[in-house]
C-alpha cells in the first residue's frame, strides 16, 4: 500500500431508515517504506461540522508525516447530521478507535497489515472532527469507556468544542448575510428542505423515526453535493447550528468541551498529551473556542510538559489544508509522546 493510496475497509455497519444494513468505511494510508517497520496508528476525524464531509478529505501534511514519523492513518467516515446527534458521531467513531486496536476485527475486515500497533495511539481531529477526539481521547463522555485504552497523544485543529450560549454565543447569533460569503448573498432554505438535509430522523429518545424516509449518510464530499455543503453555512446564517447536531438545546452541556474538562479530568487524566492549533483569523470556528480548552487544561494541570498550543498567525479556517502547508513542530511533538 502506498500512502498516496490508502486501502478502504468497512469497520462497522447500521441499520438505515430505509431498514437496509449500511457500511461505514475508514481508509488506511500506510508509507510506502514501512514494509517492516511498526507503526503508530493516527486516528483522525475529519472536517464539515458534522454535517458534510469525507474521510478523504485528508490535509496533504498528514500524509507526508507518515513515512518520516513511521505513522499509519486510519480516516473513518461517520454518521452525518442532522439525521443523527454528536452523540451517534461519537459512538462511530469510539468504534473506529476499537476496530483500530483489535487485530481480530481488523483481519475480519479484510487488513491484514502486522505492522500497524494495536497497543498505541494517536487520536485527532480538525474543526467539527477535533471535538470527538477531545471528548473521546480525555474520557469526557461515557463512549470513552468502550475504548480499551486511552490515546498516547490527542490533538484537535481549529476545532468546535462546544456550543453552549455562555461559551459560544456566536452560534446564536444570525449572520445575514455571512462574512465570509464571498458574493454577500444569503443562502436559500428550500434547497436544502427539499433535499431532505434539514429533516431530522430521530426521536427524543434517539431512536429512528421509522416513518422517516430520509436515508442517513456517512459521506458528503462538497464537490458531489453542493448542496449539503451548504448545510453549516446556512445554520450559521440563522443561528441554528446547535439545532442540527443536539436533539435538545439541554445536550449542549454534556459535550461542552472545557466545562468537562474542569469537572471531569482527574490528576491521572492529564497523562494524555494535548496538541491544540488554530488561526487566530478563523471566521467559521473563531479561535475563542480553542482557548477555552487551552484554558480549561491549564486550570486542571497541564503545562508546558503535556500540552502544546500552536497560533497560525492571519490563518483562516482549513489553513494546513494548502498543499505545501506544514503546522511547524506538530508531527515531532506528537510522536514524542509515544
Amino acid at each position: 500500500m502506498s500512502s498516496t493510496a490508502p486501502q478502504s475497509y468497512t469497520y462497522k455497519t447500521f441499520v438505515n431508515t430505509d431498514g437496509e444494513q449500511t457500511s461505514i468505511p475508514v481508509d488506511v494510508y500506510i508509507p510506502e517504506t514501512a514494509a517492516q517497520t511498526q507503526l503508530t496508528p493516527v486516528v483522525w476525524v475529519h472536517t464539515g461540522g458534522f454535517l458534510q464531509g469525507t474521510r478523504k478529505f485528508v490535509p496533504p501534511h498528514f500524509v507526508r508525516a507518515l513515512a518520516k514519523h513511521k505513522l499509519a492513518l486510519v480516516a473513518p467516515d461517520f454518521r452525518l447530521c442532522p439525521q443523527v446527534s454528536i452523540f451517534q458521531v461519537l459512538e462511530d467513531v469510539a468504534d473506529c478507535i476499537r476496530w483500530t486496536l483489535d487485530p481480530a476485527a481488523r483481519s475480519a475486515s479484510g487488513f491484514t497489515s502486522d505492522n500497524v500497533s494495536s497497543d498505541r495511539y494517536i487520536l485527532g481531529g480538525s474543526s467539527a472532527g477535533g471535538w470527538p477526539a477531545l471528548l473521546l481521547g480525555l474520557a469526557l463522555h461515557d463512549e470513552a469507556e468502550r475504548i480499551p485504552r486511552p490515546p498516547s497523544a490527542v490533538f484537535a485543529i481549529y476545532a468546535i468544542t462546544t456550543v453552549t450560549q455562555d461559551l459560544a454565543s456566536f452560534f446564536y447569533e444570525p449572520q445575514k448575510p455571512l462574512s465570509w460569503a464571498a458574493d454577500g448573498k444569503l443562502i436559500d432554505k428550500q434547497p436544502l428542505e427539499s433535499e431532505g438535509h434539514l429533516i431530522k430522523c430521530l426521536d427524543a429518545q434517539h431512536q429512528l423515526l421509522k416513518s422517516s424516509s430520509t436515508k442517513i449518510r456517512t459521506e458528503a464530499p462538497p464537490a458531489s453535493n453542493p448542496v449539503r455543503a451548504a448545510l453549516y453555512n446556512f445554520a450559521r446564517q440563522e443561528a441554528i447550528y446547535p439545532s442540527l447536531i443536539l436533539q435538545d438545546p439541554s445536550e449542549s452541556s454534556h459535550v461542552c468541551t472545557p466545562t468537562l474538562i474542569k469537572t471531569k479530568t482527574t490528576t491521572k487524566g492529564t497523562s494524555v498529551r494535548v496538541l491544540i492549533a488554530y488561526g487566530d483569523s478563523d471566521p467559521k470556528v473563531p479561535h475563542s473556542q480553542s482557548l477555552h480548552v487551552v484554558d480549561a487544561l491549564k486550570s486542571v494541570g497541564y503545562d508546558d510538559r503535556n500540552l502544546l498550543v500552536i497560533e497560525e498567525k492571519g490563518a483562516d479556517h482549513l489553513f494546513d489544508m494548502e498543499p505545501e502547508k506544514e503546522i511547524d513542530g506538530m508531527w515531532t511533538w506528537l510522536t514524542k509522546q509515544l
